[in-house]
């Protein structure tokens, strides 16, 4: 095997690339860095040349020349639910088919994360970025209007965001959750949830809904989205029937937490949905697979991945795009809260 000393030392140059395809070295980068400003045929030979020297461009060094790094820095709370898996792939396919490379950041719920976090980025001078929901700490606030740059806050819905907004209303989701299941027959609802600010969103909403039905005030379970998954269906729905034993059906702040309340309610021996309807939020691919089949609350997170792209590319062109997008979503029926059959008395 070829030891460092036998190998040449010498990568190949932009100017051995140019030579290799007839073209100059200032051709040559623009090939590289702003194919749109070359014939195809010139670009496809520095392709091939690349390809046949084994050339790395220096992306640094072209963004210094167009004053474009290509880069788009994005952060996200967690890549353990799908919703968000769903968003950030449809976000980061969606910027690669325009040549644009994506750096993540993962937040873990916690915005002084996203602060440090930032503050790194912004460093390396990415052309545009993406955050996670539309709470910032005052600093990360500051440090995007120094920076100067596009700015896309996926999520959540607001009319007035840092520059550009695309999501829903997780207010509106929770009150249409208590709709649902009050049109279901129930009474008593309850919220188990965790405790990030989203899912606090929707339980106000859920909770205002109660209130603008003259409906007892649904209790509430909240427990660290910190904690461990494992066992996390069963630790609320026994702390559920602990602490409010008359409640007749739960809102969940995922699809994974309703599993988990399905599975525990199953062994207990409670009857889904005619003792306990069980709704979720997200519909996750298992939601329809569940027993009984999950209702839930469906938010299209690839269309706010894709979206917001779009919008984000719009911005670091120049181009003016809505301030805000509302995406909505869709209350999904299923058997777990048995649409217009109410639950046994």
């Amino acid at each position: 095997m070829p030891n460092r000393s036998t190998r040449s030392s010498a990568a190949p140059t932009l100017k051995d690339l140019a030579r290799l395809a007839g073209v100059s070295p200032i051709t040559a980068s623009r090939a590289l860095h702003r194919p749109e400003l070359v014939a195809e045929a010139t670009r496809a030979r520095v392709v091939q040349a690349v390809e046949q020297s084994g050339y790395v461009p220096n992306s640094l060094a072209g963004g210094l020349t167009s004053r474009q790094t290509r880069l788009v820095a994005a952060i996200v709370p967690s890549v353990g639910h799908s919703l968000f898996s769903d968003m950030l792939s449809a976000l980061i396919t969606t910027l690669a088919a325009q040549r644009y490379e994506t750096t993540l950041g993962i937040s873990s719920y916690e915005v002084e994360h996203e602060e440090t976090w930032l503050a790194a980025m912004l460093s390396r001078r990415p052309d545009g970025v993406v955050l996670t929901g539309t709470e910032h700490t005052a600093r990360t606030r500051r440090l995007l209007l120094n920076a100067d740059i596009p700015v896309v806050e996926l999520w959540d819905y607001m009319p007035h965001p840092l520059d550009v907004a695309i999501g829903f209303c997780q207010e509106d989701a929770g009150r249409a959750a208590f709709r649902h299941l009050r049109a279901c027959g129930y009474r008593r609802p309850a919220i188990v949830r965790s405790d990030d600010s989203r899912a606090q969103r929707r339980a106000q909403g859920f909770l205002r809904a109660a209130a603008e039905a003259d409906a007892p005030e649904p209790a509430q379970i909240v427990f660290s989205e910190q904690s461990p998954q494992a066992g996390r269906g069963r630790k609320v729905l026994e702390a559920l029937r602990a602490e409010a034993p008359q409640a007749d059906a739960v809102f969940c702040s995922s699809d994974a937490l309703a599993q988990g309340v399905l599975a525990h309610a199953h062994a207990l021996g409670l009857q889904v949905p005619q003792q306990l309807g069980v709704l979720g939020f997200g519909d996750q691919a298992l939601a329809a697979d569940c027993i009984p089949p999950l209702s839930t609350v469906r938010v299209d997170g690839a269309q706010i991945g894709r979206l917001g792209a779009e919008a984000l590319m719009a911005r670091m062109r120049g181009a003016a795009v809505a301030a805000a997008q509302d995406v909505g979503f869709e209350i999904i029926a299923r058997a777990s809260t048995s649409l217009g059959a109410p639950p046994a008395s």
